[in-house]
């Protein structure tokens, strides 16, 4: 063991120069790529916010028409247009659930659907040829071309990832919200709202909330003004969270607008339904708690308190004893 341990250590200091480069490049490379990601996703976010401060009436800051202008062909959709075509899927039922993904992850825009693709192709270009150019002082073996290939893979899945990750923070900031949105569904059904003003004076309450949830039912809203049915604004907002409890509320609603039953029965004892499951869930992560705490606690905790408790002893036995023993 002491043996593996030092020709470990010198291989690590002969490669020393090598690691430190390719962890450069690394970092460099996911430094640009969080960068490009936060600067398209969060630049509204900021403008808003700075209009707020300033008051202006429009979040107009960190606008480049030159860049971003989809009517004039600006810089980043020059590039971004023709990437996206190379795998972006035609027209029909693969784009829609593409866009689907996406508009659950909060993001709506015309231009998320085509940075989607572009992304997946850039990344699974540029990872591997950082790495060969890296490389490209050493000879291409097999090993350099699996490593390729894997890298390849990584930056086509990469953005799966990242949009999985959205998804799943943006359906659980909603979830804790809802029960708060059923709550003053209940109040304005029972003060006399219709159900369609109930959607958007609910939007409207929770906007300081919950943004995303607020915008769905706003959505929701604008879909039966519109003219669409009820029930199929109600299937469309189910759709667009991805969110069993709120598939559930709208399958409710649907059945009340159907049946003439009390809607504000129907929120009351929903909610309390979502309470109950959110308390058994809570539940349920605290006894899992004890089984997961005796992993770190073996791997952890006990060889520290070993140590600590019988160092002293196999100290004195290894110093005394041993000696003794030896004659």
């Amino acid at each position: 063991m002491r043996m593996f341990l030092i020709n470990t250590f010198y291989q690590l200091q002969q490669n020393l120069s090598y690691l430190g480069l390719l962890a450069l490049v690394f970092l460099t490379v996911a430094l640009a790529v969080g960068g490009l990601a936060f600067y398209f996703l969060y630049r509204d976010v900021f403008a808003e916010r700075l209009a707020k401060f300033l008051r202006l009436p429009r979040p107009t800051i960190l606008k480049n028409p030159k860049l971003f202008d989809e009517e004039k062909q600006g810089l980043i959709t020059k590039i971004v247009n023709p990437l996206h075509r190379i795998i972006a899927p035609r027209e029909g039922d693969d784009q829609q659930e593409y866009k689907l993904r996406l508009i659950r992850a909060g993001l709506r825009s015309r231009q998320a659907y085509r940075y989607y693709f572009a992304a997946k192709v850039i990344l699974a270009i540029l990872l591997p040829l950082v790495y060969l150019s890296v490389g490209a002082f050493y000879a291409l073996d097999s090993r350099t071309i699996a490593l390729s290939l894997i890298l390849l893979l990584l930056g086509f899945f990469l953005p799966n990832l990242f949009i999985g990750f959205l998804t799943a923070k943006r359906q659980k900031i909603m979830v804790k919200s809802l029960p708060d949105a059923l709550d003053l569904m209940v109040v304005c059904v029972e003060a006399g709202l219709g159900l369609d003003m109930t959607f958007k004076r609910v939007g409207d309450e929770i906007r300081s909330l919950n943004k995303d949830l607020s915008d769905e039912f706003y959505l929701t809203n604008l879909e039966v003004r519109a003219g669409k049915p009820r029930e199929e604004s109600f299937r469309n907002m189910a759709a667009r969270t991805g969110i069993p409890e709120v598939h559930n509320l709208m399958t409710i609603l649907a059945q009340t607008s159907r049946f003439g039953t009390s809607v504000a029965t129907a929120l009351r004892v929903h909610a309390d339904a979502m309470r109950v499951k959110r308390r058994q869930v809570a539940e349920e992560m605290a006894a899992k708690s004890a089984v997961k705490l005796v992993f770190p606690l073996i791997l952890f905790i006990f060889p520290t308190l070993m140590i600590v408790l019988a160092g002293p002893a196999a100290l004195r036995i290894i110093n005394n004893l041993f000696p003794a023993l030896g004659g």
